[in-house]
């Protein structure tokens, strides 16, 4: 069957080659020399990320507001309130996230004439605003937020809401995501074909028959798809 429709992940795959927020965050804290055991920044991370989803302000910020928000709370967290280690962190990670996300939209424009393109993503009920800001916003056909939409990745209700807003089948799309397990298996229990965007670093897979692709960069799927 033709594919006709193409949904992304944003957090980890629009904005970023194959690597989760928190994965990014733990670099960018070594790299600016903070002295933390990993499982405890991934428990900072995880403070940030419910106190994200609880905040409803959190829902008219752009990317640097929103960063910052998850690296005060992060570092609330950690008992580390530093301003200067917080601008140099943020810094850092908004520089790479627009740089990643202007890669992915020249992507997007070159995939867009030939398919209907859309996003779906686990966020705070804001992510329409970044995308606004990247300037990927305008090749899309639907934005679907969990927060907004009151479900969230892996359940298959939130990639057949897209599909009915879109038009067509699910057996006519594929979803691309960072994320084997809220991603591939969500997409692929809602009759989606799959695109594992799995970055550089060799990944575990439990299930390997669920990945139609499996992808270094975005850019990779261009080649699959011609």
């Amino acid at each position: 069957m033709r594919l006709r429709t193409l949904l992304f992940d944003y957090g980890g795959t629009l904005d970023a080659p194959g690597v989760p927020w928190v994965e990014r965050f733990l670099e960018i804290y070594a790299a600016e020399g903070l002295s933390e055991p990993d499982e405890r920044v991934r428990a900072a991370f995880g403070h940030a990320t419910r106190c994200a989803y609880a905040d409803s302000n959190i829902r008219g910020f752009g990317l640097d507001q929103t960063v910052i928000f998850h690296i005060d709370r992060q570092l609330e967290f950690l008992g580390r309130r530093e301003p200067r280690l917080a601008a140099a962190v943020g810094a850092r990670f908004v520089g790479a996230a627009r740089a990643d996300l202007a890669a992915s939209r020249a992507v997007l424009t070159r995939l867009q004439p030939r398919f209907a393109l859309g996003v779906i993503s686990n966020f705070y009920g804001n992510v329409h605003i970044l995308l606004e800001e990247a300037g990927i916003s305008p090749l899309l056909s639907t934005i679907i937020d969990s927060t907004r939409a009151g479900v969230s990745k892996p359940d298959p209700a939130i990639f057949r809401m897209a599909i009915e807003k879109v038009g067509g089948t699910a057996a006519e799309a594929m979803y691309i995501g960072d994320s084997f397990e809220k991603d591939v298996v969500g997409a692929r229990a809602a009759g989606l074909q799959t695109a594992w965007l799995c970055g550089t670093k060799e990944r575990a897979c439990t299930n390997p028959e669920l990945v139609d692709v499996r992808l270094r960069d975005l850019a990779e799927l261009e080649t699959h798809l011609r």
